[in-house]
This record gives structure tokens, C-alpha cells and sequence, in this order.
């Protein structure tokens, strides 16, 4: 419907909508772009996008989330704010919200609010699983294609709908070879997760580099409803022993920014101070400080008697970092204890989670990617991640959520973090990786950032 236009300073565009506007602090309009239309695939086969498709869409999104059927990365709670959508002409949406909310734009620029057609919802809804290209029909500047015998998948341009594209089409490159490929020029971009990588780029010319910060941070979660991690010093002196200095220059080169309530990827007005950070276990100025404080606090709460410590670390972030080894043998010089390591898929690591096995008398932790920064404002972020460990300071994140003034809300975030720090939480964000990015010279689009930027691929050109 809508769409991050840019995220310094934090404005949002037309899409879909080409303008909108609040009839009263319940009740949005928003006008379709009259050169909307799906692609030319069955079974929509061109039309023009219509308002009733926007409203059946966000009347299914908001049934979903009333079922508990929405996938958690799709927003469920913000889902259930829209109180109805209905079309009152072929290109106005009337959006009824359940009070004022302050995240509806957020909520139809997220990454994954895309907006389906109800026909096609129906045909495919038992294929959905097969991810087969014919039956991705949207509306946006690129018609999917699917994998070819060159690269695992490809677009091209489609020109007929509200945002014509300036490039033919796009393919994507096997993870892991695009710094060959752009050294050979078969590619004109390429983002580096390998720092041993980059000499060999920086030495040729015609390329331009960018610093990029991962779109996920590095995370813990733990189950604190139970024993042992209901014992908020045995969590912060994992959170000492895994200074976050440290850490960054032995899992990824210095490559990393340190994590915390509020990553440093959403800048000001919201992120936190070095000095504010400095104060809690794994931030201060000694590494060596911190490990002998967290030795301390385990010792005192009684961590010796946890014996082994299990670390679940994901498949597709280990061993291509070294970090289940890094991570172990660190604790293990610190807190004394013998911990040990099992690499497992992120959907065993899930359920793990979501059934608080990562606790509840189990001597057991996960260490890897959290979910992405979907949203460049953290506040609703801060509030799913922290709120439910923190019953004392509920009230004060719903104030949060409901906060119409961004300043103010910019304000109550930072001291719920740093309140997050001082209380104690199930959750330990260790950093944020940062990586360098190449693209050959006159490729020009938008410029590298933690947030989604897929969706203005159309605005990417070829200036030589």
C-alpha cells in the first residue's frame, strides 16, 4: 500500500496508494495509483488493482491474526489493530483502526504487507508450499520468473503497472560467489560476508564500496519463566563474559557494532549512548573487567551447579563463523563451567523456543541471526521482545505503543531499553554485523541499509 521513501529522515511514500489522508484519528482514506495493475499471469491476467482487492486483502490479514494463524514476522498485533477496510469507490480504501494508531503506515510498508489478490489467494491456496513462479502474481516493477539455468532466480521488467522499472529485469547470484562473479563482471553487485574477501575488490577498479549493516542482529533468548535463567545474574554474567568488544573482533574481525535493546542500526533519536551502555555487564571499557564481574555473579548465584551448558548454535550461521567454537571455549575460561555445543536448522532451533526449552530447569541457550529490522522505528520491536519478561513495566510499554508523538515516543523507548538492561531480560542482543558492499560504478540505487530495500529495486539504473 505504502512504502519507506527513505529512512534519514524517516518518511514514508505512495505505493499502491498514491495519496492518503485521516478523516479522524480512527479512520484513514487511501487513493489507489489509477495505473495500478496485476501482472499478466492467470488468474488475475492484467487487470487493474481495485480497492475491494486492498480491502478483502487487509479484512483476511486481520481474520488471520484473530485466529492466531498470521506468522509471527507478518505482525499479528499490528494485523489486529485494523478494525475493518472497506472499498468505497473502485480506488478508495476506508481503514478503520481500533483507536489512534500510530504504526498504520509502519504496518502497510512492512516487508512482508504485501497486498494479494483474492482470486489468487483462492487458486493457489493449496500450493502456496510449492513456490511455484507461475503462481506469484503481484502488481509491483518486477514479474517473478523463478530459477534458470544461470543463476537460482531471475525477473524481469514489468512495464504496465504504476512503477515501470528503469532495468530489464534482475538475477540473483548463488550465495557465496558473487565476489568471483563481480571480479569476472558477470554481476554488479556484491555483498561480502567473508572479510578476506575484500582486498581482492578494493584492488580493482570501477568498483564502488559501501559499509552495509546486517538486516538481522546477533541474539539470545532464554526462557526465564523457570530456573536456572529466572535468575536475572546468571544472565547477566553470560551478558559480562560475552563482552561485546570482544566478541565482535573474535567472531567477525571487528566487523560489528555491539547489540542492546536497541541495536545501533535505528540511529538517532533512538539509539542508546556508549556511556548509557557502559554501565551494564558486557559493555564496559575491559573486557577482562567484565569477565572477572560476571565470574562473580555466576559464582553467586550459583551457576557452578548448572554442570554442562548446552549452546545451540544455527546451521547456516555455523560453522561459516567459527562462533560455536568462539562462543564455548569464551564462556567456559569464564564462568568455569563445561559448555558444549550442537549445531541445529533454525526450525528446530524455533520450536526449541517457542516450547521454552531454553530454560525451564534445562541448562540450555540458542546463539545466532534474531528476526530482521523490519520497521526503522524499534518501538514496536522493543515492546515484542522485551515486554512479555517484564510484567512490572507493561503498562509503560502499552503508553509506548499508543504514543502518537514521535518525539515523545523516540524518549519512552530509549528508557525502556536501558530499563530492559537494568531489570533484566530473557533476551541478549550481542551485535550487529557490519559488511562490506561492492557495486560496479555506474549501477545507482538506493544506498545500502539495514532495512528492507528490495522494494525500490525499480528505482536501480545503469548510468555507464
Amino acid at each position: 500500500m505504502v512504502e519507506w521513501a527513505s529512512y534519514d529522515p524517516l518518511r514514508i511514500g505512495g505505493d499502491l496508494a498514491e495519496r492518503w489522508e485521516q478523516a479522524d484519528p480512527e479512520t484513514w482514506l487511501f487513493h489507489l495509483n489509477p495505473r495500478a495493475r496485476w501482472q499478466p499471469r492467470p488468474p488475475v491476467e492484467g487487470r487493474a488493482v481495485t480497492a475491494a482487492d486492498v480491502a478483502a486483502h487487509l479484512e483476511r490479514a486481520g481474520a488471520l491474526a484473530r485466529a492466531a494463524r498470521l506468522p509471527a514476522a507478518q505482525h499479528q498485533a499490528a494485523a489486529l489493530r485494523i478494525r475493518s477496510a472497506v472499498a468505497t469507490d473502485v480506488r478508495t480504501v476506508r481503514v478503520q483502526t481500533d483507536g489512534p494508531d500510530p504504526f498504520l503506515l509502519h504496518t502497510l510498508a512492512a516487508r512482508l504487507a504485501f497486498v494479494q489478490a483474492p482470486e489468487a489467494v483462492e487458486a493457489f491456496a493449496g500450493s502456496w508450499h510449492l513456490q511455484r513462479p507461475a503462481e506469484v502474481a503481484g502488481s509491483g516493477p518486477f514479474i517473478f520468473q523463478g530459477p534458470n539455468e544461470r543463476t537460482p532466480s531471475g525477473f524481469t521488467a514489468f512495464l504496465d503497472g504504476h512503477r515501470p522499472p528503469d532495468l530489464d529485469g534482475i538475477e540473483l547470484e548463488v550465495p557465496g560467489s558473487s565476489r568471483e562473479l563481480l571480479l569476472v563482471g558477470a554481476s554488479d553487485e556484491a555483498l561480502l560476508r567473508d572479510r578476506r574477501d575484500a582486498p581482492a575488490l578494493r584492488a580493482r577498479s570501477g568498483l564502488t564500496e559501501f559499509t552495509r549493516l546486517e538486516e538481522s542482529p546477533v541474539i539470545t533468548t532464554l526462557s526465564t519463566s523457570a530456573p536456572p535463567w529466572n535468575n536475572p545474574e546468571l544472565v547477566r554474567a553470560l551478558s559480562g563474559a560475552l563482552h561485546r568488544g570482544w566478541l565482535g573482533r573474535e567472531l567477525f574481525g571487528g566487523r560489528a557494532l555491539p547489540g542492546s535493546p536497541i541495536d545501533p542500526v535505528f540511529g538517532a533519536p533512538f539509539a542508546l549512548a556508549a556511556t548509557d551502555l557502559a554501565r551494564f555487564p558486557g559493555y564496559g571499557p575491559s573486557p577482562d573487567g567484565d569477565a572477572a564481574d560476571a565470574r562473580r555473579r555466576w559464582d553467586a548465584a550459583g551457576g557452578a551447579a548448572l554442570g554442562t551448558v548446552r549452546i545451540d548454535f544455527p546451521s547456516v550461521f555455523d560453522p561459516a563463523y567459527g562462533a560455536s567454537a568462539v562462543v564455548t571455549a569464551r564462556l567456559a575460561a569464564v564462568l568455569g563451567n563445561r559448555f558444549v555445543a550442537a549445531v541445529e536448522p533454525y526450525t528446530t532451533i524455533g520450536e526449541r523456543a517457542s516450547a521454552g526449552e531454553y530454560g525451564n530447569a534445562r541448562a540450555a541457550f540458542w546463539f545466532g541471526w534474531g528476526p530482521p529490522f523490519d520497521d526503522p522505528d524499534p518501538s514496536r520491536l522493543l515492546a515484542a521482545t522485551y515486554a512479555p519478561g517484564l510484567p512490572a513495566l507493561a503498562k509503560r510499554f502499552d503508553e509506548l505503543l499508543n504514543e502518537l508523538d514521535s518525539d515523545v515516543r523516540a524518549r519512552s523507548a530509549r528508557e525502556l531499553a536501558l530499563a530492559a538492561l537494568a531489570e533484566g531480560s530473557g533476551v541478549l542482543s550481542w551485535l550487529v554485523q557490519r559488511q562490506e558492499l561492492f557495486r560496479v560504478a555506474g549501477l545507482r540505487r538506493p544506498e545500502p541499509s539495514p532495512f528492507w530495500l528490495q522494494h525500490r529495486d525499480y528505482e536501480a539504473r545503469l548510468t555507464t
